[in-house]
């Protein structure tokens, strides 16, 4: 496989990651203002699941087997910051997963979607620094 093939699969993983991740910030901080909690919960929890999970796995490895592949180092500081990044994710998405579960088995309830769209918002933030690093290679 050519490497900027694998590079366009890391970059269409992560812009995908970045879009579940920011529908789950608006499912979480607009559930107050709608009635039908239960169709917002399922839907952060099949968002999640369904297109969070796998676009990780995609960034993720096609990410490392570009790096491998074009000999770069670990400890440079546009590739470090956004690995570590990168690592985190996943226990974001296991917090959101946890999170949009626990709120779709209690739609009454109010701190779940709060807590997801904070978590989110914040993963947001990461995965924005992350992408302005790899791409304006800040050293």
């Amino acid at each position: 496989m050519r490497p900027e093939f694998q590079l366009f699969l890391h970059v269409a993983g992560a812009t995908a990651l970045f879009g579940a991740i920011a529908t789950l910030c608006v499912l979480g901080l607009s559930a107050g203002r709608v009635v039908a909690q239960g169709l917002l919960a399922r839907a952060a929890l099949v968002t999640t699941i369904a297109v969070g999970v796998p676009s990780w796995i995609v960034m993720l490895a096609f990410g490392s087997w570009t790096k491998s592949k074009e000999g770069l180092s670990g400890s440079i500081g546009w590739l470090s910051t956004p690995i570590a990044i990168a690592g985190a994710g996943i226990f974001v998405l296991l917090a959101a997963a946890a999170l949009s579960y626990a709120w779709w088995r209690r739609p009454a309830s109010s701190w779940q979607p709060l807590a997801l769209g904070v978590i989110s918002g914040g993963y947001i933030v990461a995965l924005g620094v992350a992408w302005w690093m790899m791409t304006a290679k800040v050293g």
